[in-house]
């Protein structure tokens, strides 16, 4: 699931995160990358060196001020103060109350990325480059930010500030390695393998068996092909600000889709059970073995560039998503509202291959739940869907807002015209940020001819079995959720020769992806008795191909 984290406060009018610290280890490739600029850059103060080693950041969101003062977290007043006086010209002001903020955060990047905009628009250029260079050492690392911001623009003459954008891929690089080192660091319980993905942007650190692990690889590549060909479209195309070229080309997306040259690089961690409830309660808190988030499997997030995902199914296709989508509201200077970061990134949790192999947006119990409302006559309209504020989208009714988000994509998907809409969001999106112009315009009609179509379409979507009755298709066999490779064989209920035994972790049926229970249920009610199943499976370390004649479910 992913936390709605609004980034750079001041540069996105967001919510305040707050980034505790984890770890205090220091990265020696880090503190050399900095000493080197400093050395050849000749920098007029030792000031200017961070002297503070990078730490990982734990994004968490903060609710909005309720009518119960308790609520609102310590601190967020006079950061809110700081930006509102920035905004009204009051730099010695924000100034001092960001400073506050800086020292009761050491090491959150975004008051002294804030600092540095502050000290830029006071002349005081020293301070702005010290306080800068803070915030990338703490992990700030974004150029399309830091290349748009006017505040710097009475700085981007100084050689420090020039030397800063000039070495910028070292210090992507840097930043990627130490905040690998950080992953490494926090979960390490088990046999651990890093891999890292130059196309994509992507530092592995996976618990899993190796052939699962370079499966999920794919997946991820297949997510990637999917997003450049059905959703972004031409934004892969946009210049970065640092590189001369672009990576790839709108009109025909690459055999591998590879990400742009100033993209952050994202940690993707896919970690033992183990170290997941431990990753879990830390950053939810003691719900998640509780019972009170337990479906809960992974985030994505943004301000620390990190992934993590308990399985390699659902969950990080659709944490993945979101590292694509983040990306691109990035190079685009934007923030998309939640409907639209969860409803797009929830869109390919659940996929079918067509006959060329290419994936598809498939029905789950997220339409299920939207088709029962629409029965009921609850579902939310869409102008009201898309106006959700975050808090309200995510706490009130989430599951009934997420299936209602992700059904509306699947519905442009359907039509055709998912690109076409996203692409006119993106250029309109000063216009109409709620994106319900764009919809309309894309679909046709006013807003009540809209929900029409939509409801339409719901009704005609054919429900998905959530669970296997007597008489359904089956494999002979009793699973279990397992721990996000596959299901796992608990029993063998028929003979089964050269078949599935107890412990065997189902991966996949018929060359489609089974990560868990939901999937392997849907696969199997898709198909009928007496049809036969090629299910792939690990037993071990060894992998294999069972040919079973699909038995009724007794």
């Amino acid at each position: 699931m992913f936390r709605w984290v609004d980034y750079y406060s001041r540069l996105l009018k967001a919510n305040r995160i707050l980034a505790s610290s984890l770890l205090s280890a220091r990265c020696n490739a880090w503190a050399v990358l900095v000493a080197i600029v400093i050395v050849n850059f000749h920098w007029p103060s030792a000031s200017a060196q961070p002297s503070q080693p990078p730490a990982p950041l734990q994004t968490k969101p903060f609710a909005q001020p309720t009518a119960k003062p308790e609520t609102v977290p310590p601190g967020a007043k006079s950061e809110s103060d700081a930006l509102e006086a920035f905004n009204r010209g009051d730099y010695t002001l924000s100034r001092r109350l960001l400073e506050q903020q800086a020292k009761r955060e050491p090491t959150n990047f975004v008051p002294r990325y804030n600092l540095a905009c502050c000290c830029a628009k006071m002349g005081d250029t020293d301070a702005c480059i010290t306080w800068l260079l803070d915030a990338i050492e703490k992990g700030f690392c974004d150029a399309y930010i830091l290349q748009r911001d006017d505040a710097f623009d009475a700085v981007r003459r100084d050689e420090r500030f020039k030397a800063i954008i000039s070495g910028w891929q070292d210090i992507l690089i840097a930043r990627r390695d130490a905040n690998l080192e950080q992953a490494k660091l926090l979960f390490k319980e088990g046999s651990y393998e890093a891999w890292l993905d130059t196309d994509l942007r992507l530092a592995y650190w996976s618990a899993f068996e190796k052939t699962a692990f370079v499966q999920a690889r794919e997946e991820v590549t297949r997510m990637a092909r999917f997003a450049d060909t059905h959703v972004f479209g031409p934004a892969s195309a946009s210049k970065s600000p640092t590189s001369a070229t672009s990576s790839t080309s709108p009109a025909t997306p690459p055999p591998v889709p590879r990400a742009r040259a100033d993209d952050a690089w994202v940690v993707v961690v896919l970690p033992s059970r183990k170290d997941y409830m431990r990753w879990a309660v830390r950053t939810y808190g003691a719900d998640v073995i509780l019972g009170g988030t337990s479906s809960i499997g992974g985030a994505y997030e943004h301000d620390a560039k990190r992934l993590v995902s308990m399985d390699l199914g659902p969950t990080l296709r659709h944490e993945f998503f979101h590292v694509l989508h983040w990306r691109d509201n990035t190079q685009r200077g934007q923030l998309h509202p939640i409907w639209i970061q969860e409803g797009l990134c929830s869109l390919m949790e659940d996929y079918d291959l067509d006959e060329t192999g290419s994936p598809s947006p498939a029905p789950s119990w997220r339409t299920n739940i939207s088709k029962r409302l629409e029965a009921l006559r609850r579902l939310m309209p869409v102008r009201t869907l898309v106006t959700l504020p975050p808090l309200k989208f995510s706490g009130q009714r989430p599951l009934a807002n997420y299936a209602a988000a992700r059904s509306l994509f699947m519905f442009l998907e359907d039509q055709g015209k998912l690109t076409q809409w996203y692409q006119h969001y993106v250029d309109h999106y000063e216009q109409d940020r709620s994106g319900l112009t764009s919809l309309l315009e894309v679909v046709g009609g006013n807003a009540d001819e809209l929900d029409s179509k939509f409801r339409t379409w719901l009704r005609a979507l054919p429900a998905v079995r959530e669970t296997l009755k007597l008489g359904d298709p089956s494999l002979g066999v009793e699973v279990e959720a397992g721990h996000g490779e596959g299901p796992v064989v608990t029993a063998v209920q028929r003979a089964n020769k050269g078949g599935l035994r107890k412990g065997d972790i189902i991966t996949g049926i018929n060359g489609r992806a089974c990560r868990d229970v939901a999937e392997l249920v849907r696969i199997l009610t898709s198909m009928r008795v007496g049809d036969i199943a090629e299910v792939e499976y690990r037993r071990v370390r060894i992998l294999g191909t069972a040919t079973i004649t699909l038995s009724a479910r007794k």
